[in-house]
């Protein structure tokens, strides 16, 4: 856990201890359940992969400094850097504070909500489509990078007494009322997740859900009655 500086009566207020020279101590903020994200350049903005990655591992990490982003992506600090300021820049990331380094104060960062929901103004059909498959398209990467990470190190268990990884890919025809009892069933296993987020216990592990229609040119048509 770090230690983070908390805001008192006065923003402006320096704190000058052994264990926290002169660190800046700046007002709370309470974070929105939903963010909601209007415009389709930020969307494209935080659909990069690595900035995908870094607001994911802040959901359950923020309040937290660059070093702990880093840790948890087990990525170079340095790398994070460009990225946090581009995610500061559309207003999904702010910086709330200031804590205790080995060397120097660190600074701290937050995210605005605890979850983005994207409903861009005045975007046409074409650009919707061209967001949502960019957005595939990262978190299918993320996959494939933790993916090879696990089978790299040896991670993967799958006997008959235990699997620590599940991997399915399914086709099947679905009514409108049907997708959307596979859609409620997978939000609830993503609020299961979520409400496990902050905690540190057990194994960390990694879920993506995609479910989508699939295009054929010839062939794969629904039978008529």
């Amino acid at each position: 856990m770090s230690c983070l500086s908390t805001y008192e009566d006065n923003p402006a207020t320096y704190c000058e201890t052994d264990q926290f020279p002169k660190i800046c101590i700046l007002p709370a903020m309470a974070r929105a359940s939903i963010h909601v994200v209007t415009r389709t350049a930020d969307g494209s903005v935080m659909m990069a992969p690595v900035r995908f990655e870094i607001i994911e591992a802040m959901r359950g990490l923020a309040p937290c400094s660059v070093a702990e982003i880093a840790e948890a992506l087990d990525r170079p600090a340095d790398t994070l850097y460009p990225h946090l300021r581009r995610l500061i820049a559309i207003g999904v990331v702010v910086e709330v504070g200031q804590h205790s380094g080995k060397t120097r104060p660190s600074k701290v960062f937050d995210l605005v909500a605890d979850d983005f929901r994207p409903s861009f103004r005045g975007a046409g059909a074409a650009a919707m489509a061209e967001a949502i498959d960019q957005s595939v398209r990262s978190m299918a990467g993320i996959v494939t990078r933790a993916s090879r990470k696990a089978a790299a190190s040896g991670r993967f268990t799958y006997d008959e007494h235990f699997k620590n990884v599940v991997s399915k890919l399914e086709n099947a025809w679905l009514a409108p009322a049907e997708l959307e009892y596979v859609n409620a069933r997978l939000l609830s296993v993503k609020r299961y997740l979520d409400a496990r987020k902050g905690r540190r216990a057990g194994e960390l592990y990694l879920a993506a859900f995609f479910v989508m229609p699939v295009v054929r040119k010839r062939g794969a048509r629904a039978t008529r009655s």
